[in-house]
């Protein structure tokens, strides 16, 4: 077997070797198992058109590009199809047989590529901001052309509005035209929506998650230039989205995040993320749905629009456990890559807040505060959590009654034991 070379260890890969593998080999098992993903995608993509052409009075041209679309879709689907499976199978065996090279990406990408003997193409595995794993498979040479159709007759201003938002998060400058990645069929459809026309579609790879794979998509436009280029155009396209309603709902719907019992949802500025007030949702709903664009939404039915639309409602009945005499509330929120926990309490004096987390850190939980409104947000993430669960029976029960809340799965590794341990603690924890 290969080995990774002193570069390579330099590309942001932490971990063995041999776990690397393990957990591949893993993946490779589970998306093998679960090939029946394309179908998947091709029912939503089917059944979305469908209560398309039903709810919207569409020309007969409209009819057929939209349908048309929608078969250019399942094409590079069927396309991609073989290819995956055989490079699957091919890299199951390899692995299995322990015969496989590992070396620094090109192009000065970060993490490591795992190459079958023999074979010119890789994975490209990568660590997450999470520190879970990435595995990503490229296919190559699957493209379509197809035009998406205007469907919502939306006016100019509105339009650049929510054009804002997705370039605030998810778009791409594809060499000057407007471009977008993703793994979620609902996103095709409501980026399409708003960067309607003529454009490029390419089936770029497959995600190799914990629990399958996901397709990756990249759609680039052929009639839309881009209007905020490179980082600083991004950094505009942020701005001007964060001083209108329209903008901040497709940032959100591009990187945010909130759980339903959140105090507030939130935005990626870089690397950070940025909290806007759970209050300003009602007023961004109301502006989404006068212009059609919710309605619209609402037919492509995702969970991350669900969750948005709930953190209107006022009561969510937080679920609470008591740490150091102060009370947590607990909240769960999703992204397309991770899955995440937070404990929070909110502290109106930030000597209080320091105290409190320094108490805290006594007993080996790492806290954060950050500011909201006039209140300091002591804040415990994820891995810590599952220290206060191996050690407290009020934190089984809390974990226990968000899974049932949020049907919480077990997406990741950290998420697998907290589960466990709440459903069925260890004799010693009981």
């Amino acid at each position: 077997m290969g080995t990774a070379s002193p570069e390579g260890w330099g590309t942001g890969f932490t971990g063995s070797i041999p776990e690397l593998l393990a957990e591949l080999y893993t993946r490779v098992s589970f998306a093998i198992d679960k090939l029946d993903v394309f179908d998947e995608y091709a029912k939503y993509f089917h059944e979305k058109t469908e209560a398309i052409l039903r709810t919207y009075d569409l020309s007969r041209e409209q009819e057929y590009l939209l349908l048309d679309f929608t078969e250019k879709l399942i094409m590079c689907m069927d396309k991609t199809f073989l290819q995956a499976e055989a490079k699957l199978r091919k890299l199951w065996i390899a692995l299995d047989n322990n015969t496989v090279n590992i070396c620094p990406p090109l192009h000065g990408k970060k993490g490591l590529y795992i190459q079958p003997l023999g074979e010119e193409w890789h994975v490209h595995a990568s660590r997450t901001d999470d520190d879970d794993w990435r595995f990503f498979l490229p296919i190559y040479r699957i493209s379509e052309k197809a035009t998406f159709p205007d469907i919502l007759n939306l006016s100019g201003k509105h339009l650049q509005h929510l054009q804002s938002g997705w370039r605030a998060s998810d778009e791409l400058d594809d060499d000057g035209a407007a471009a977008m990645g993703t793994t979620q069929g609902w996103q095709v459809f409501a980026w399409s929506a708003v960067r309607f026309g003529a454009m490029r579609i390419y089936l770029a790879g497959l995600l190799l998650n914990m629990y399958g794979a996901t397709i990756k998509w990249n759609l680039s436009s052929l009639v839309w230039k881009q209007q905020w280029r490179g980082k600083e155009g991004k950094k505009q396209a942020q701005k001007f989205a964060d001083r209108h309603l329209l903008g901040l709902l497709t940032w959100y719907l591009g990187d945010g995040d909130g759980g339903i019992d959140s105090i507030s949802f939130k935005i990626c500025i870089g690397n950070k993320k940025v909290t806007k007030p759970k209050e300003i949702v009602p007023q961004i709903l109301k502006a989404a749905y006068r212009i059609g664009y919710g309605q619209y939404l609402d037919i492509l039915d995702f969970q991350k629009w669900k969750v948005f639309k709930q953190l209107a409602v006022l009561e969510q009945h937080p679920v609470r456990a008591e740490l150091k005499g102060y009370t947590f509330w607990l909240t769960f929120s999703r992204t397309q890559y991770s899955y995440k926990i937070h404990a929070r309490t909110a502290l109106k004096d930030p000597a209080e807040a320091e105290r409190l987390a320094k108490s805290i850190a006594e007993i080996g939980i790492h806290t954060i505060i950050y500011t909201w409104k006039d209140y300091y947000i002591l804040q415990i993430n994820t891995r810590e959590i599952l220290k206060l669960v191996e050690q407290y029976k009020e934190w089984r029960r809390a974990i226990k009654a968000l899974a049932r809340k949020q049907n919480l799965q077990p997406k990741t590794p950290t998420l697998r034991r907290l589960l466990e341990l709440a459903e069925n603690p260890p004799l010693a924890l009981q």
